[in-house]
């Protein structure tokens, strides 16, 4: 009996990985959600991000420390303080044999600028991308953009040609869903050919013979794995049917460290979950508050962060595997201000709070979160919605899988969300410029701006410190707009999260604290 239970578990688990490959060939890895497309100036999540990279490359990428090197642009240089000159990589071709040119990368900035694109924000300092030559670009800035290298480590080049024949000039439309040929078909430069795309089941990779780069491992192919189910993704690893998991739930990473055949990497991640609010509005959309929005006050939102105790979320939910903090951007980045990052439970001056702005009885309210996008994001919503209780806040929880989530949230339907996010190059102003500013769809200022929040001076404060190039000062100035957030409590943050890699002893894969997987640095035995 016992044994026709395990032949029913793996006979599962093989119909979820397909059939085990040829040994040392073959990576399969294992992930708690989908990417969402392939189409690579669509959507800037993560996961989709990291899964994307391995089809197609950027100007720019990063070494294994973290510093900016080389990718489709072998240098680059300031001929003036608004202009870029960046030298192309020459003998470069796609996938399907087109030469990669100035002209490719003139229409990849223009692509990434649409309306459609999450990776606007990325580049709306470029006026222009001039055509010096085929190898030789020049990019035009509107003002002096310290980051810019930064930024285009996360603009991927596509085939202006190959585009233009499938129709795809424009990103993948993520809000209507609509499907273009560029999400399930791909032509990139990168390290690997996409072969076959089933949305929530498998990606199928395989090695590109004329990579003009390298890897430090010879894998053939690659299946990426999407698998909700956070026990039968951890009993895929365990049985051997994966190779590598990159999203690692907390409460199993003890288990998967006793066991000999299975390595376990960790690194403290450039992200926080935080809590945001409906703030654009008189009345709360969702939830009843007599025909008012307490949000809108702060003592509301001081009495959530006080009634929030995230060190117990830290140590029970989280098993120990997170960082408890009182400000939204995490170490590491330029801009952290460790004296911001105190944190308070103190139940009693919630309710206190609540009285003094008219809530002295609480109000109800209807809580959106994801259950399958960050490291036990469910749980986490479950032990707010219990400790907002005993203050007098009444939550409703709406869980929902992240494809439902998040256009939810950008067509910002929700009053109350939980947000996790990541600093991509490693500054605060990436999340000053797309979170906290006003929200401008032109400029792609406050793109994930979900509260609609709006305030002038900050978005003032946040316009002078991104053009300054001193380090220590610009350090000063993004450490400034952190100061402001916290004092008006814009967002309640929890915790900065610890990232968890789980693989078999034969798989070697690099932990960035991005969370991107950076596919050319993994090997196998």
């Amino acid at each position: 009996m016992l044994f026709a239970k395990r032949l029913l578990v793996v006979t599962a688990l093989v119909a979820i990985v397909g059939a085990v490959p040829a040994e040392g060939k073959t990576l399969r890895i294992g992930a708690q959600a989908d990417a969402g497309t392939m189409d690579p100036h669509a959507q800037n999540i993560q996961t989709t991000i990291s899964v994307v990279s391995m089809v197609y490359d950027a100007l720019v990428t990063r070494d294994k420390d973290l510093i900016k090197a080389p990718a489709l642009a072998t240098g680059w240089s300031v001929e003036e303080p608004t202009v870029w000159r960046f030298t192309l990589r020459p003998d470069v071709t796609f996938h399907d044999g087109a030469a990669f040119d100035a002209e490719d990368v003139v229409f990849s900035v223009a692509r990434a600028q649409s309306e459609t694109s999450q990776f606007k924000g990325f580049v709306a300092s470029i006026s222009e991308v001039r055509v010096i030559d085929p190898l030789t670009v020049a990019f035009v800035t509107n003002e002096p953009d310290p980051l810019l290298v930064d930024k285009l480590t996360y603009i991927f080049m596509m085939d202006k040609g190959w585009a233009e024949a499938n129709n795809v000039q424009s990103p993948q439309n993520l809000v209507d869903e609509k499907e273009t040929y560029a999400v399930l078909n791909a032509n990139g430069t990168g390290p690997y050919r996409l072969m076959s795309r089933e949305p929530d089941a498998r990606t199928v990779m395989a090695r590109f013979d004329g990579y003009w780069g390298d890897t430090d491992g010879d894998i053939e192919e690659i299946i990426f794995n999407p698998i909700s189910s956070d026990p039968t993704r951890i009993a895929a690893l365990a049985s051997g049917e994966l190779d590598l998991l990159i999203d690692v739930p907390a409460q199993f990473v003890s288990r998967l460290e006793a066991d000999p055949n299975i390595d376990v990497e960790q690194t403290n991640e450039f992200r926080t979950l935080f809590f945001g609010f409906e703030l654009g509005s008189d009345v709360l959309t969702y939830g009843d508050a007599g025909g008012t929005n307490p949000f809108r006050h702060l003592r509301v939102r001081q009495a959530i962060d006080y009634a929030i105790d995230a060190d117990t979320i830290a140590r029970t939910v989280m098993r120990g595997l997170a960082i408890p903090t009182g400000q939204i951007l995490a170490p590491g980045n330029v801009g952290y201000d460790e004296s911001l990052d105190d944190t308070v439970y103190d139940p009693d001056k919630a309710r206190s709070l609540l009285a003094d702005a008219g809530y002295p009885d609480g109000f109800s309210v209807t809580l959106d979160c994801p259950n399958n996008r960050y490291i036990n994001d469910e749980q986490i919503c479950r032990a707010v919605t219990a400790m907002l209780a005993q203050v007098g806040i009444r939550v409703s929880l709406n869980l929902m899988p992240r494809a439902q989530y998040f256009p939810k949230l950008w067509e910002r339907d929700a009053s109350m969300y939980l947000m996790g996010f990541n600093s991509p190059y490693f500054d605060g102003m990436y999340m000053a410029e797309s979170v906290l500013m006003t929200r401008n769809d032109e400029t792609g200022e406050g793109i994930y701006n979900y509260s609609l929040y709006s305030d002038s001076a900050l978005d003032e404060t946040i316009r002078t410190a991104r053009s300054v190039t001193d380090p220590d000062l610009r350090d000063a100035k993004i450490q400034a707009v952190y100061r402001m957030v916290k004092d008006d409590m814009l967002y309640v943050p929890v915790h900065h999260q610890v990232l968890t890699y789980a693989m078999r002893t034969k798989v070697d894969a690099v932990v960035r604290p991005d969370n991107w997987l950076e596919i050319r640095w993994v090997t196998m035995e």
